[in-house]
């Protein structure tokens, strides 16, 4: 062991050397799994990590090989133009923001991720939420449908409006409807398409972005064969430039971009059109009903009545509150078995499966599930309750709550206060209290009883939450 750190905690080399050695099944993100960067990998890493010269182009002001990536990935995605992202699709979340002008006026869906508030607040524009609606048969947050899309628009006069489509469990939204009923208000749409890059590669997939959304982002890591970080962003017809999102890009983004990322773009673009993605459909299509056999566990179907359009059929979802356990009891039994996944939540386990598994990775996931325990509770039952997003009372900006004089209070004791930051669960980095937003006694006692089943919260390190001054 390194004579640096002699505790419990390994090293980051001996984390992810371990992690390898043991052999685990992998189903969470990155895509590529360890397994579908061969061809692209090289034993000599370092001689890969380049800077910009004139032979590998500037990524701020691309002319060369990158300029020719972009364009190549522009066709696959049916794009007027696309653009390399390094700092992940939080970067390009908040590029889209920063695209508009001081003019616009932002309707942003609640269940959005929080890297779309912090790009809200650091462009100063003018924000007003939508709720997705809420599916209680499978307690499933679903989507913002065209019909509350129309009213809420007519309400507020919007000018742009941002949803999240696919969600962390494969959820997809009538893109096309929305898209339709915000440009009849001369509103542009914004999509957070983080988790759908592998979208266009197969008609068993659901829908690109492309030709759709005036602005869209993915990360390519999650689901394809790129690094960690490696990401993108979207240009639709629409009147935002392209170098009005070059220059939101460059306000943000390191000037001193991975090569190793890029390049991992260009080759996971390359790769997606090879990989068999409807035959991972129907891997999975295969794998549900095996694990619907073993009792108390339920693949949520698509829930159509909560404005659910499609769904990701290679995103894996189970809800295991039939065996009276939280989705992270069941995590921590599955991690014990070796097999780790995206992420959990009050009831649910959320698996990531790409072209790139092992095919015995499914085997070793069964066996885990079949051996899952099962947990009385005084109901019989689990009521364990996922955390829902919901209207709260705004008291200022969350331009002016972020940048404010703050102070650090118990979350126990935060109620009443108003947040200077997003507050949430993370994964998947949905804010329950949005900054300027009052922290109700309903937000504490969902939060304190999320962190008692094992959820980790953001916006409220080591039990704290940053609130502002002014009560």
């Amino acid at each position: 062991m390194d004579e640096r750190r002699k505790t419990e905690e390994n090293t980051l080399q001996e984390a992810l050397g371990t992690y390898e050695r043991d052999d685990c099944a992998r189903f969470h993100m990155p895509g590529h799994k360890g397994r579908g960067l061969a061809g692209f990998w090289r034993d000599e890493l370092a001689k890969w990590d380049m800077t910009e010269i004139s032979r590998t182009d500037n990524l701020h002001a691309p002319h060369g090989a990158i300029l020719t990536a972009e364009r190549e990935m522009a066709k696959a995605y049916g794009a007027k133009a696309s653009f390399y992202v390094v700092n992940g699709s939080t970067n390009a979340v908040q590029a889209m923001i920063l695209s508009l002008s001081e003019d616009d006026k932002l309707l942003l869906s609640r269940d959005c991720h929080r890297s779309a508030v912090s790009g809200a607040a650091l462009r100063g524009i003018e924000t007003e939420t939508i709720l997705p609606r809420f599916d209680e048969e499978t307690k499933l947050l679903g989507m913002v449908t065209p019909e509350d899309l129309d009213r809420e628009l007519e309400r507020t006069h919007a000018t742009a409006v941002m949803i999240t489509s696919p969600n962390a469990y494969g959820l997809c939204a009538d893109v096309a409807g929305l898209a339709k009923v915000a440009h009849s208000h001369s509103a542009l749409l914004l999509v957070d398409g983080a988790h759908g890059a592998h979208f266009p590669f197969s008609d068993a997939l659901p829908h690109g972005l492309g030709g759709v959304a005036d602005l869209f982002a993915h990360s390519q890591h999650k689901t394809m064969d790129a690094l960690t970080q490696a990401a993108s962003l979207h240009l639709g017809e629409c009147r935002i430039s392209a170098n009005q999102v070059r220059r939101a890009l460059a306000m943000t983004e390191t000037t001193s971009p991975s090569y190793l990322l890029m390049a991992s773009l260009d080759w996971s673009v390359y790769m997606a059109k090879r990989r068999d993605w409807t035959a991972q459909v129907a891997r999975i299509a295969a794998l549900e009903p095996k694990i619907e056999a073993i009792e108390g566990l339920i693949v949520p179907k698509t829930p159509e009545r909560c404005g659910v359009f499609e769904r990701d059929r290679t995103r894996l979802v189970l809800d295991v509150t039939g065996r009276g356990l939280s989705g992270y009891e069941a995590q921590a039994h599955l991690e014990q078995n070796g097999v780790y996944i995206e992420m959990a939540d009050a009831r649910r386990l959320v698996l990531i499966t790409t072209p790139n598994d092992d095919a015995s990775w499914y085997a070793r996931l069964l066996s885990a599930l079949e051996t899952l325990p099962v947990k009385e509770t005084a109901e019989g039952k689990s009521h364990h309750e996922p955390l829902r997003c919901g209207h709260h009372e705004k008291a200022m900006s969350f331009r002016a709550a972020a940048f404010c004089a703050l102070e650090q209070v118990r979350l126990e004791n935060a109620a009443g206060r108003v947040a200077s930051e997003p507050i949430g669960v993370y994964p998947p980095g949905i804010a329950l209290v949005m900054p300027g937003e009052v922290i109700t006694k309903q937000d504490v006692d969902s939060l304190l009883r999320e962190r008692t089943l094992g959820g980790a919260l953001f916006g409220a390190r080591g039990g704290m939450a940053l609130v502002t001054e002014k009560r």
